[in-house]
Order: C-alpha cells, then structure tokens, then sequence
C-alpha cells in the first residue's frame, strides 16, 4: 500500500492492490474505488459503501430497512410533490440535495413561501440540484455528534455545536467538544456503518425527544478535529483496520 497523490493518478494502471479512499469529490471517488476491485484488489471504503453513502436519500433507505432511527425523509422531483410532502411531514422542513457535505444547500424552510423560492432558485441551477430530500426536521439542542466508527467500534466521538446557526457543521464554525460514548451511541453508529456497508465512517447523530437518531453516514470522514479535540488516533485505528483487512 501506498500513497497515490490524486492529480497524479492513471487509472487502471499502477494504483497497487490496497487502497484507503481519501478523495472528497463522488467523481473521484466512486470510480477510483471501483478501479481497485476491478484489478482484484481491495477498497477501503468499498465502492458500493461509498456510493450509499455519498447519496443521502439511499444512505436513508439501508438505516430505515436495518431499523436504524434516522429522520423521515422523501425523495422529489419538483415543487408539487415537495409542497405535499412539506405539508405531510408538517414545517419546518430540511431539503437537501441527495449529494453533498460540509452541510451546503442544506436549507431549513418554515414555510410555503420559503419552499416556493428555494425550489425556483434552486431550478435555475445544474440539473443534479433539481432532486430534493424533504426531511423531517429534528428539534436538536444546538448540537449533534459525530461518531468515528472503525470496524465494529465506535472510536472516539465530538460535539458539534452550533455557533448560532443551526447547521452544526465545523466547516461552518461549529464549535467541537468530546462526548463520552455511551453503549446506546455505539450501537447506533455501529448499526449504522454497517447498514451502509463501510469499513470506517463518520456518523452524524441527533439527539432527540426520542433518543438518538442517525442523521447521515459520511464514507470519506475527515477526523482531523475529532482527534485534536478527543486526543484518539484515529489514523491509527485506520490502519489496523486495513491490515486486518488485507492479511484477509
């Protein structure tokens, strides 16, 4: 194993028989994934993980049918179809695009009106913008959680708090605090990754007036501020991980 500098890469030749999917981009990502099992080698994550969880709406699907509590979310195609699932779901609603991270185009609308003018603006942009996730929208306490999984442990967790807005992002300034990871956190996240099928992952939990709930499972997390604030090596749990994974 090796590593391979993105700008530099041919692909299919010359990529070795392990790879760690550190790309951000899903162009990038998916078919350098698929590139390595295709040469009979392995990819970490895989490339059917990774595009589960580089969609959120299909992300949703696998938590729902292995029984992991996630917000209610519908899938539509234009302002119609998203009035009536806002008016079912009740406002405020969250929409989000099916792609994405660091929580942009992610809107909160409180209203019909606020709807109407988010699906116009969002009309007038490139086509993969016109798929709308309507979501149920999770009264948070001004934080979430990120739960690093790797394998089947959770391995160090933070909040995200929200510096006033309500995305609690930390690309967005959220700010970031340990969590002591409680047995019903672990088996949440854990349940998670593996409903998506990813050997590690970052999986964002709300805390509810129901208990926790998985908000979204990231396949490429990055965990630079989990192991600043947490003092955890991630890398390091990483790389066991995969020589575990490639002794198989």
């Amino acid at each position: 194993m090796r590593l391979v500098n993105a700008e530099m890469l041919v692909a299919p030749d010359g990529l070795g028989r392990v790879g760690v999917i550190r790309l951000a981009a899903r162009s990038r990502v998916i078919p350098t994934a698929y590139t390595y099992e295709a040469n009979g080698g392995l990819s970490i994550n895989s490339a059917q993980s990774l595009v589960l969880s580089h969609d959120k709406y299909l992300t949703y699907l696998r938590l729902r049918e292995a029984g992991v509590p996630t917000p209610r979310s519908l899938l539509v195609f234009g302002l119609e179809a998203a009035r009536a699932v806002a008016e079912k779901l009740s406002y405020p609603v969250i929409v989000k695009p099916t792609d994405g991270s660091w929580g942009r185009f992610v809107s909160l609308v409180k209203s019909p009106e606020d709807l109407e003018t988010l699906i116009a603006h969002r009309q007038a942009m490139e086509s993969d913008m016109h798929i709308y996730l309507v979501q149920e929208y999770i009264n948070k306490p001004g934080r979430d959680i990120r739960v690093t999984v790797v394998g089947d442990r959770a391995v160090a967790a933070i909040y995200r708090i929200s510096p006033g807005d309500w995305r609690t992002n930390t690309a967005r300034g959220g700010r970031a605090e340990p969590v002591r990871i409680d047995p019903e956190l672990e088996e949440i996240a854990v349940k998670a990754n593996r409903a998506v099928g990813t050997y590690y992952s970052g999986v964002d939990v709300a805390e509810s007036d129901r208990g926790y709930v998985v908000i979204e499972v990231n396949g490429v997390p990055e965990f630079k501020n989990v192991q600043r604030v947490t003092g955890i090596d991630v890398a390091a749990e990483i790389a066991k991980l995969i020589l575990e994974l490639a002794k198989r």
